[in-house]
């Protein structure tokens, strides 16, 4: 019988499966410092290893948010022509930077129209809302005139984000391209926020004037509160406007847009204009893949913005009604028509106010004809003032003495029914016209804002931190040519009190146009002077005995009633039932 010991071969067995192991183990498990240095790797694939085994919605949004990275480590490109330089960036494919070329900011710098910029545009991919501000757009491509931005995830849902700027154009064609892979991209919204930079002297006016226009008609629009922060939601628009004093930021399609809501708020500080934010809620079609949006970056010139035809005009302020037609249809094609001469803006106004006061001058005449007539009959006045103490009945009797001479009490106010239309329009167009910005006359370097030609250090309630000239030359022509008309008219003797009232208006006038554009004080100034020598030449042309003899003979004529008080008469004589 064999003695059953252990066999050598398994000891041999035993060593090479242990040392087989040992081998395997030791190429398959990294060293310390491999797996410090590829920690985070490691993380990304054990993690995408685990999602792998889920749905396939799941393995889709993983590959997204691989694809979120720094704002740092993103590229920008350049579109640029004769008119605007865009910079935008790889990183959401958004705009980042809108230079207008041909314009500076009040300092002398570049005029930046976009800066503090937020672009967004979200979608939906399988009930998962994606921002493309939290992805880069790696597959770019540049020519001339466009800018190509391409997003696309494992399974071939894509978007793409096509820039096109044409040479000598304001307008920037913004294109959205949908690919569906392994499922629909439903667009969601379109985020345009920013925060407006300082670009003129006198930030508050610039407050003032910011605000979100829009329209639903492509021929007008409305706009959100000047004054006050603001927030609407707008049904269906054509185009919304992020409007300044003299630029505006436009975005238009023609059906793309659901609704839009329209947010408006002012700083505490003034480290920026207004933030205005429109958010839209974009229409969706599953059998529609491509969405066309025009971007305008534009100055605020009516020519420029009437020849869109899409009402972008209405985002020069020039007055409603009357006002508004005064401005279009005497005002500017004057303005432009002078324009063409090259002539300097100062003596482009001067002509306007010689223009428009040689249009008034017959109705003008007309009523100083009428405060003659009181002036000469004021001897007969003060007369029945002196016999007669109850007002009612004294008021009857001047009343009786203006009829018998053939005097109209009210003729004096007539040029005011013309003037005041063209004063308050101008007051509406020179602080928007963009053709004052920056441009100088005599003392002032912007008519488009106040003159200083002494700035105080401190600043005065209501009235500023400086003295402007053009607001002085203008309250002491308002003045004069009210001293000069109360020497002419009776009517101030009659009522004191109306002195006092007059009086007060131009230094009301004077805290008012120290902020406000050079322009409109200097037009004022003219427009005062020039009333003031009108008025001089026609006292000279009028003999005041000769006036009064006409007034004496009408007095012997009868007095003839309109048809509505013979109407009165006739009714009073018949006899009561």
């Amino acid at each position: 019988m064999k003695n059953k010991g252990l066999d050598f071969n398994f000891f041999i067995g035993i060593f090479l499966i242990f040392g087989i192991l040992a081998w395997f183990k030791s190429t398959q498990i990294p060293l310390e410092t491999d797996l410090n240095e590829n920690k985070a790797l490691y993380s990304d694939i054990k993690s995408q290893e685990e999602q792998s085994n889920q749905s396939q919605n799941t393995s889709t949004i993983s590959h997204h948010e691989s694809s979120l990275v720094s704002k740092d480590d993103a590229n920008s490109y350049e579109l640029s022509n004769n008119l605007l330089n865009i910079k935008i960036s790889d990183y959401g494919a958004a705009i980042e930077e809108v230079v207008l070329k041909n314009y500076y900011t009040y300092d002398s710098l570049e005029l930046k129209l976009i800066d503090d910029f937020n672009f967004n545009f979200s979608f939906f991919l399988k009930n998962k809302q994606i921002n493309t501000n939290e992805i880069i757009f790696s597959d770019v491509v540049q020519n001339k005139t466009s800018l190509s931005f391409q997003f696309e995830d494992q399974q071939g849902n894509g978007i793409t984000f096509i820039y096109k700027l044409l040479p000598n154009s304001y307008v920037l064609n913004f294109e959205v391209l949908t690919e569906d892979g392994d499922s629909y991209i439903e667009p969601n919204k379109l985020v345009w926020s920013q925060n407006v930079n300082q670009l003129e002297k006198n930030i508050d006016n610039e407050r003032n004037a910011t605000t979100i226009n829009y329209s639903v008609n492509n021929k007008s629009s409305k706009k959100l509160s000047l004054m006050k922060d603001a927030d609407k939601t707008i049904e269906a628009p054509v185009w919304v406007a992020h409007k300044q004093q003299f630029f505006s930021t436009i975005i238009y399609s023609k059906n793309a847009f659901k609704t839009a809501n329209l947010t408006i708020s002012s700083p505490d500080e003034d480290e920026y204009v207004k933030s205005l934010n429109s958010e839209f809620d974009i229409h969706y079609d599953n059998q529609k893949t491509q969405y066309i949006f025009d971007l305008y970056f534009i100055p605020n010139k009516h020519s420029l913005l009437s020849s869109f035809d899409k009402g972008f005009e209405s985002l020069v302020p020039l007055g409603w009604g009357i006002f508004g037609w005064v401005n279009e249809f005497l005002v500017i094609p004057m303005f432009h028509f002078l324009e063409n001469f090259g002539l300097n803006y100062g003596l482009i106004i001067l002509i306007i106010a010689l223009v428009i006061k040689v249009i008034l001058f017959w109705p003008t005449k007309s009523s100083y004809l009428s405060m003659a007539k009181m002036r000469v009959l004021k001897p007969e006045i003060d007369l029945i003032n002196e016999k007669i103490e109850d007002p009612v009945q004294r008021q009857q009797s001047h009343m009786a003495l203006y009829r018998k001479t053939g005097v109209n009490p009210l003729g004096g106010c007539l040029p005011l029914l013309f003037q005041m239309p063209i004063l308050i329009a101008l007051f509406q167009f020179f602080p928007s016209s963009i053709e004052l910005r920056q441009q100088s006359f005599l003392w002032a370097d912007d008519l488009s804002t106040y003159d200083s030609i002494l700035d105080l250090g401190f600043s005065i309630p209501l009235y500023g931190d400086h003295v402007s000239l053009f607001a002085l030359l203008m309250t002491m022509a308002t003045v004069l040519q009210m001293v000069y008309s109360n020497q002419m008219s009776s009517q101030n003797a009659q009522m004191p009190q109306m002195k006092y009232v007059m009086y007060t208006m131009p230094i009301i006038f004077l805290f008012v146009m120290n902020n406000y554009s050079s322009a409109l004080s200097y037009y004022y100034f003219l427009a005062n002077i020039i009333t003031f020598a009108q008025q001089a030449i026609i006292r000279h042309s009028i003999d005041d005995k000769k006036l009064y003899a006409m007034l004496q003979e009408n007095k012997k004529k009868p007095i003839k009633k309109s048809k509505f008080q013979q109407r009165l008469e006739e009714m009073a004589k018949k006899p009561r039932r």
